[in-house]
């Protein structure tokens, strides 16, 4: 896309640029102003929400709060109490008579004025009671009843709320909302139970003229049943939202899909019985109007665009015209004619442009002019720099022809190490023998890799030039199994660590020292894994530093403040071995340090 761009012809490119700054400077504001009126019209929803469901609360707060108050009234009432009692006690046909003319007269005292109320029904052990009003269905068993079973399956509450339900206490069928009373009469061992039964077409009838302010109106019991509503619609979403809902808004401003639509929900609780009420609007109507304000908008944008565009094309044209003008001479100066110039009568950008381009074709002719002595010139230096090489490449051969022979430095200290046997001068003997033996494994024919076997008789050698110029500072030993001498590893490893521990170690300590090196094995098969040791009982390192310099071998960094050689060794094995092996040190200051490195054990060749 950017190569298109900048391929395109200065006209177009400022065609486009104000093309695009007219649409987006447009779009912007008037997507902000709808964006804008957007918002109010949400936010005087909220307000507006806020108080239709509080109304509804209200609404059904006081009229469950009167029905409450009502059978609060008639089981507390002195003439209901005292005829349950006599029948509970005595359950006589006297007792009798007298209960089914008095207790059905009080439940339709209770159910008269309510029109919330459906029906009433009470369950004793001793028989069941309701007002005549309704024909009963007399296969229902109340012990057999989701409400019998909830108060015998778990304790607390006396008065319990149920889910809506087909009415099978009477044979109408209708769909209620039971909610149940548990009571005693006193004098008497046993529970009752009063069932009252809310109308739901009742309850459905209250919030129909709230449907004006809100599309959808939901209630749900505290477990999420649903009591009135779209059954359809997913409670635990709604839950959901009304928990993770700001607090102290009962606004719940995330996008609620339902149906393929986004609705705003408003949320209350009813105190009397854990009921959650939801409101729903439909983003879609509550945004209808502004249909109209978009579908202008859109029109002023496109007009603006076009009257953009037309001013946009007149300027481009009168602006790119001079430049067309410069492009063609240009043309006739890439087929060669230099004889051609460019007149421009004003002072602006492209008068300057036409000032350097009449300028630079007269360089150019003057260029053209020089040019046949400078290849001659040219000419003449490349001969030089030729000769210059040449003579170059001699003066490296003759360097090369320079160097020492390595085979003459062995042969030297052979001669060296018999003279001084002959003339009973031992340590020198061993110094130069112990000396020959290092330079020959330290270069190995140029092979990276070396035996074990001979990695210790470098690592001998170097010991025993170090033990001859100390005498008797410290002595060294190895221990190594005879078979692990055929293991193939990198050259050049222990010399650095002993040397450690000589100068780091021993040197720094008061009295003898000793060096041990030791070689053992873990594991077994192609996971075998050699660890080499280099121990002493040299001053020892810090805690602070050990852990600083294990953390640095661990990583593969160097520290050239700390040593070079031991982070030299450790980069080596990990390039050559890989990130699982390396060195790290052990030790206690002012006692002994332990070296170790960890390479695979592998007998035999390696590439």
């Amino acid at each position: 896309m950017k190569k298109f761009f900048n391929n395109l012809r200065f006209r177009s490119k400022i065609i486009w640029l104000f093309g695009i700054m007219f649409f987006f400077t447009t779009a912007i504001s008037g997507l902000s102003y709808y964006r804008y009126a957007s918002n109010d019209i949400e936010e005087n929803f909220k307000v507006g929400a806020e108080d239709v469901l509080a109304q509804i609360v209200d609404t059904l707060g006081l009229r469950l709060g009167v029905i409450n108050q009502r059978a609060k009234g008639m089981l507390t009432n002195y003439t209901f109490v005292v005829t349950f009692s006599d029948y509970l006690n005595n359950p006589n046909d006297i007792n009798l008579v007298k209960a089914l003319g008095t207790i059905p007269d009080f439940m339709r005292d209770f159910e008269t004025g309510e029109g919330l109320i459906h029906s009433t029904y009470i369950y004793t052990d001793k028989g069941s009671f309701d007002n005549y009003v309704r024909m009963r269905n007399w296969e229902f068993d109340f012990k057999e009843s989701v409400f019998y079973k909830s108060y015998q399956e778990s304790g607390g509450g006396a008065i319990r709320w149920f889910p809506v339900w087909k009415d099978e206490i009477f044979q109408d069928n209708d769909q209620v909302i039971p909610c149940v009373w548990q009571f005693s009469v006193q004098g008497y061992v046993g529970m009752e139970y009063l069932v009252i039964q809310l109308k739901k077409t009742e309850l459905e009838r209250l919030l129909e003229g709230k449907y004006e302010f809100f599309d959808k109106i939901l209630i749900l019991d505290e477990t999420g049943n649903i009591m009135t509503g779209s059954p359809d619609m997913d409670q635990a979403e709604l839950m959901k939202l009304s928990e993770a809902r700001e607090e102290g808004s009962n606004v719940i401003t995330s996008d609620y899909q339902y149906e393929g639509d986004s609705y705003l929900v408003t949320y209350e609780r009813l105190k009397e019985n854990g009921w959650q009420i939801y409101g729903l609007k439909s983003r879609q109507s509550l945004l209808g109007s502004l249909n109209i304000l978009r579908n202008t908008i859109f029109e002023i944008m496109g007009v603006i665009f076009l009257i953009g565009v037309t001013v946009i094309l007149l300027l481009s044209h009168q602006m790119t015209d001079s430049l067309r003008r410069l492009e063609k001479r240009m043309s006739c100066v890439e087929k060669g004619d230099l004889g051609v110039r460019f007149f421009y009568p004003y002072k602006d950008e492209v008068g300057s442009l036409a000032k350097s381009f009449n300028y630079m074709i007269g360089e150019i002719q003057s260029l053209v002019r020089k040019q046949g002595e400078t290849i001659e010139e040219l000419k003449r230096e490349r001969d030089y720099v030729a000769e210059v090489q040449k003579q170059k490449r001699k003066a490296e051969l003759n360097a090369l022809q320079a160097q020492i022979n390595p085979h003459f430095l062995y042969n030297t200290l052979n001669a060296i190490t018999w003279q001084a046997a002959d003339q009973g001068a031992e340590e020198i003997s061993i110094l130069s023998n112990s000396l020959g033996k290092f330079f020959r494994i330290g270069l190995s024919k140029g092979a990276e890799v070396i035996s074990l076997g001979e990695e210790l008789e470098h690592v001998t050698s170097y010991l025993e030039i170090q033990s001859i110029r100390y005498h008797s500072r410290f002595s060294y030993e190895i221990h190594v199994n005879d078979r692990c001498l055929d293991f193939r590893m990198i050259k050049l490893v222990l010399q650095p660590l002993a040397e450690n521990s000589i100068y780091h170690g021993i040197k720094e300590k008061q009295g003898a020292g000793i060096i041990r090196i030791s070689v053992s094995e873990e594991g077994a098969g192609k996971e075998t894994v050699a660890e080499l040791a280099v121990w002493d009982n040299g001053a020892g390192i810090p805690e602070e530093k050990l852990a600083f310099i294990n953390e640095t071998l661990k990583k593969g960094g160097t520290d050239c403040e700390a040593g070079y050689g031991i982070y030299n060794v450790n980069e080596r094995i990990r390039l050559f071995y890989g990130k699982d092996y390396g060195l790290h040190y052990e030790s206690s200051f002012g006692h002994w340090t332990k070296a170790v490195l960890r390479i695979p054990a592998m007998p035999g060749e390696v590439e």
